[in-house]
């Protein structure tokens, strides 16, 4: 009997000592694997932090195909060849762009500028059936303040530029343009 009262206080003990050393272990473990939680965390919110700065990058720094020209984060493309105001529109869309929207005399003076020639040349404002007004390609209504368009104002009408001027032009003409993006 007193074999086994030695045997179950011994059991006891060597349990208690190990459940002691165990939770010691599980601790020392633990407080590892927070440490190199705290690593990889850290990591990653670098890496994070990189991926979005190069993300805002892009965005900020346009950067333009060869044969565009770029100009105050846009880019623009002159063409060589002559279309309609309608096959133009296309071609730019075709390539992800749009026919030249001018915001200001800024813009409208880099035109110029780069134009090789004195020719009329499509950008994107025509008149629309529904509204009968002018309006940019982009749905935006033109301010009369901003350019004076010199033509008649009839509904097949579309605007071409010439020498830092928009001039009201029939829509089947054909010309060469500018598409931006």
């Amino acid at each position: 009997m007193q074999d086994e009262e030695r045997y179950m206080t011994l059991n006891v003990q060597s349990r208690k000592k190990s459940s002691i050393q165990a939770s010691q272990l599980t601790f020392k473990d633990s407080s590892a694997v927070l440490h190199r939680y705290k690593i990889l965390l850290g990591v990653s919110g670098a890496v994070n932090g990189i991926l979005a700065l190069t993300l805002i990058s892009l965005i900020v720094l346009v950067i333009c195909p060869s044969e565009w020209l770029k100009y105050q984060g846009k880019c623009y493309w002159f063409s060589t060849e002559m279309k309609t105001w309608s096959d133009s529109y296309v071609y730019c869309l075709g390539r992800k762009s749009h026919l030249l929207i001018i915001q200001d005399q800024s813009e409208m003076a880099f035109i110029q500028k780069n134009l090789k020639q004195s020719n009329y040349v499509w950008i994107g404002l025509n008149i629309t059936s529904m509204k009968k007004t002018w309006t940019w390609v982009d749905g935006s209504p033109l301010d009369p303040k901003m350019f004076f368009i010199k033509g008649p104002a009839t509904e097949n009408s579309c605007a071409a530029t010439k020498e830092s001027k928009i001039y009201s032009e029939t829509c089947g003409s054909v010309f060469k343009w500018i598409c931006q993006y």
